[in-house]
């Protein structure tokens, strides 16, 4: 070899040995970009997390009455894998991805296969996505470019390194698109052939393996001759790949096809939508729900409710909500008559803010009741009655004088539930409607005049509101509780309201009239109409039910019909009643009545100058005032030592311990003269205070009242407890 040929030699392999190196260098450089990429590119946690399932909801009795869309509005029932049908996990095997557990994502083999087809015969005859590639597919769309068919690559290989093969297939049959709206193998089971997944036959479970590659063009219950053709394709791959016999596949095709009515909508809607908004509210989303809601009653409420509007004739809408006492459950709520009326039937009228006439007086009388001012029997002035501008009149335009407190609540009238309110002062009674939840959070009284009109009507409250209220007379929780497994109810989420005593004397003083339309039914109730008749109202109470029940017209319209013991009543009374059809009402003594001489012209607790007396009834343990009407009427008003509160002194007060719930409270010493007194705050009866006995006040405003006994005056201070800063 001459020296010019050893040099030629000596430079062509230099050459090759530069693209070698090269080109190793590049596969060097792909394969560590290409582990960069698998290790660090992975589809975003927040796109499974976002698919949210379809929600099931059943009734108290847990029949499935409603089933709402998930994520994009679809139809999607997940399942665990260990639900999945093992042969239909083969059969998808065998046809999308042959070599599924031997490889990390991404099958070499099959798209070298895929790859040499298309070249054999200028066409894509068969693909090479593996089930976990179309898995990522259906994360992030489908697109036909190169480079998101190596991200869906890259995708499919970081997801097998951190997830196991079952967690791949689980979440592959549980997004599957089947047609539609349709999504997961137990929707699409329940959809066509109304069976869950696990009660497919084998032809069932085939057929639904072939939808996926073009479910518009397969889906049965539109085109059932292409899923059937696409059903034996399937067949014959199946056959071909060595999952099943030609033997088998014969006996498959011979199974029936058990379709189910397409005629007939597939899941229920029977639910009223707007029980669901607020039972939803504020609750986090849920595969299954199990709502409080008894739906046979839901339908009789319903119907009740269309029955009484027939005869009002000016009345477009109605509500009514149905509370069971003991757990605070709402078992009905019906909020509009017609949830399709163009104007306004979305309009939810069990939390609508109205005018709730003279719904709120059993609670100012029970708060009088509770402070010690009366007690059922006692006498008061039906007059005529004008306070500045104010003239408060009756319903009938009548005035009654003198009538017990039983007659004043039962009737409905006005001036003595003005008078009692004045007694009570309108601030008291405002503290108490903001505790049970009866006035907006922002609502406030800009004058008297105002305020005295709270007991007929003069502020907004709510039906739902009102009713758990009522509820609360009957020893309710007094909180709307949506499902059945909130135990909130039974814990008694809520403070009592009063003592049972008085609770059962106000509910004695409801039952004094019997309800029309309930047949005798011995139930407490009360009626409200708002001023210029625009709102009719009806709560009846029994131990252990409470219902509520609105007509009116949500644009306000006024019509004469709106009367609350006409148009109300009978229907409340009609509901009641169907709840105690086997069982009547079984009221039990509280045990805190008690006989009591009563001074006759006034109902009170007799002074020496009562000349009459009667027997009444009175609260254990709540003083009862004195009468002084006697004593006036003689002009023998004997001389009072004036009693103090001689420490706190009126004013603001920094919180300074915490109370049994762990809230911000004062503890502070009271001083009084004399050294013994009866000791009020806010209106609620503490029982006998000694002077120098610290007393413990939670955060906001209050009223400290003493009464040592009938010889001395009432003393009184009001202060602030503040959260230290």
């Amino acid at each position: 070899m001459n020296c010019r040929t050893m040099k030629s030699y000596l430079s062509s392999h230099r050459i090759l040995a530069g693209v070698i190196l090269v080109l190793a260098g590049v596969l060097l450089a792909g394969v560590i970009a290409w582990s960069i990429c698998v290790r660090f590119i992975s589809l975003p946690r927040q796109c499974i997390e976002e698919r949210n399932p379809s929600s099931c909801f059943y009734d108290a009795s847990g029949e499935l009455i409603h089933v709402a869309r998930g994520y994009d509005y679809r139809w999607n029932f997940p399942l665990e894998f260990s639900d999945i049908p093992e042969d239909m996990i083969r059969y998808v095997i065998a046809v999308e991805d042959r070599n599924f557990y031997s490889h990390e994502g991404f099958d070499f083999f099959a798209t070298l296969r895929a790859a040499k087809q298309l070249v054999a015969n200028g066409r894509i005859v068969s693909g090479a996505s593996t089930i976990t590639m179309q898995t990522m597919t259906m994360f992030t769309g489908r697109r036909r470019t190169l480079w998101y068919k190596i991200r869906q690559t890259i995708l499919a290989c970081n997801w097998e390194r951190s997830h196991t093969k079952a967690e791949t297939l689980e979440l592959y049959f549980n997004n599957l698109p089947y047609g539609g709206k349709i999504y997961g193998l137990e929707t699409a089971a329940q959809f066509y052939f109304g069976r869950h997944a696990r009660e497919l036959n084998h032809a069932e479970m085939i057929l639904l393996a072939g939808i996926p590659q073009s479910p518009a063009r397969f889906r049965p219950d539109r085109h059932p001759v292409q899923a059937v053709q696409r059903r034996d394709v399937v067949l014959h791959l199946l056959v071909k790949n060595g999952a099943i016999t030609s033997e088998e596949a014969d006996a498959i095709r011979r199974e029936p096809l058990r379709y189910r009515d397409f005629s007939v909508p597939c899941w229920p809607h029977l639910i009223d939508t707007q029980y669901l908004d607020l039972a939803l509210k504020d609750t986090p989303r849920r595969r299954e729900y199990r709502l409080a809601l008894d739906s046979n009653l839901q339908k009789s409420t319903h119907v009740a409710l269309k029955n009484g509007i027939r005869n009002l004739e000016h009345v477009k809408d109605g509500a009514a909500v149905v509370i069971e006492n003991a757990t605070g459950r709402v078992r009905a709520l019906i909020g509009t008559m017609d949830f399709m009326q163009a104007d306004d039937g979305k309009v939810n009228a069990a939390i609508a803010w109205r005018s709730p006439g003279s719904t709120l007086k059993p609670f100012i009388y029970g708060e009088a009741i509770y402070g010690g001012l009366i007690v059922k029997d006692s006498i008061l002035d039906d007059e005529m009655l004008l306070l500045n501008d104010y003239r408060p009149d009756n319903f009938d335009g009548s005035f009654r004088g003198r009538v017990s407190a039983t007659e004043a609540l039962a009737d409905s009238l006005n001036t003595p539930a003005v008078r009692v309110l004045k007694m009570l002062g309108v601030n008291r009674v405002l503290d108490l409607l903001r505790q049970m939840d009866l006035l907006k959070k922002d609502g406030t009284v800009v004058d008297e005049r105002i305020g005295l009109s709270l007991a007929i009507g003069g502020t907004e409250s709510r039906l739902l509101n009102l009713a758990c209220a009522y509820s609360r007379l009957a020893n309710g929780c007094g909180r709307a509780l949506f499902f059945e497994d909130d135990a909130n109810g039974e814990e008694g989420g809520t403070e009592q309201l009063w003592s049972p005593g008085t609770r059962e004397m106000v509910l004695d003083m409801m039952r004094f009239r019997v309800i029309p339309g309930g047949g005798g039914i011995d139930v407490a109730w009360k009626t409200g109409t708002s001023n210029g008749n625009r709102d009719a109202w009806c709560f009846a109470v029994s131990p252990t039910w409470t219902v509520g029940v609105w007509y009116g017209n949500k644009s306000g319209e006024a019509a004469e019909e709106l009367v609350g013991g006409m148009a109300a009543a009978p229907v409340a009374a009609a509901i009641i009643s169907l709840l105690h059809k086997k069982h009547p009402p079984a009221w039990l003594a509280s045990g805190e009545i008690t006989k009591a001489e009563l001074c006759k012209k006034s109902g009170l607790r007799p002074s020496e100058y009562c000349s009459q007396t009667m027997s009444g009834s009175a609260v254990v343990g709540i003083p009862l005032r004195r009468c002084d009407e006697c004593s006036a009427e003689k002009n023998l008003v004997p001389p009072k030592q004036s009693s103090a509160i001689l420490r706190p002194m009126p004013g603001e007060y920094l919180a300074n311990v915490r109370d049994e719930n762990g809230e911000c409270a004062l503890s502070i010493q009271v001083d009084i003269k004399p050294r013994k007194a009866h000791l009020y705050v806010d209106g609620s009866y503490i029982g006998m205070h000694e002077s120098g006995e610290k007393l413990t006040l939670k955060r906001g405003h209050h009223v400290i009242t003493i009464w040592p006994n009938e010889d001395w005056t009432t003393a009184q201070i009001a202060l602030d407890v503040r959260e230290p800063l």
